[in-house]
């Protein structure tokens, strides 16, 4: 078993609650300013330790639709009666929300939440497939059964700035407190960097 730092354990819980919070906040209308609707792009880089160092990728996320409680509420319905399986097939056939650029890649987004807080607002999304496999710092770790998805947190401020933390391989399975638990394949989740939102 993976043992994870205080760091680690800290931002994984940062990225449960982002999902469990987001999910039961769906009827609460949290777009409810015109300005923090979608479509919208953020831009950033993803801080990536891999064998003792670090290293920067550039990425982009963009939004063009945040999930409705219908479908949120299937993704859920899943989970809890599909187990990991049963959430990460019903979100392959969920609309798509989106997409990630990461270097040279696009990844599809199908689940896409946002909720408002005093200073800003919280983004988490998930991606379709996992984006990359960082395991205990080796760089080239190999794909594991199970963590088929990716779980990524920003926390935006007023001004459209912010940072947030990356899973880039996850598990999402049903926990006992909150009903979700999001387990992450590398030893401690990516941290995102330097994001602002694209003013069109």
């Amino acid at each position: 078993m993976r043992l994870l730092n205080v760091r680690s354990i800290r931002a994984l819980a940062v990225l449960t609650a982002a999902f469990a919070v987001a999910s039961a906040s769906a009827g609460a209308a949290p777009q409810s300013k015109k300005k923090n609707t979608a479509p919208e792009t953020f831009n950033g880089k993803a801080r990536v330790a891999t064998g003792g160092s670090i290293a920067d990728a550039y990425f982009s996320v963009q939004i063009d639709r945040y999930t409705p409680e219908k479908d949120l509420k299937a993704l859920e319905q899943a989970l809890q009666s599909g187990g990991s399986d049963g959430f990460v097939a019903a979100l392959k056939k969920a609309p798509v929300a989106g997409h990630l650029k990461l270097g040279d890649k696009t990844f599809t987004i199908r689940w896409a939440r946002q909720k408002p807080t005093d200073k800003g607002r919280v983004i988490s999304i998930v991606t379709d497939a996992p984006v990359y496999y960082v395991g205990a710092g080796v760089p080239d770790a190999k794909p594991k059964a199970g963590f088929d998805v990716a779980v990524a947190q920003m926390t935006i401020d007023t001004a459209g700035l912010g940072d947030g933390v990356f899973a880039l391989a996850a598990k999402v399975k049903p926990g006992a407190d909150n009903g979700v638990e999001i387990q992450d394949y590398a030893t401690e989740p990516v941290k995102l960097v330097s994001i602002m939102k694209v003013i069109s």
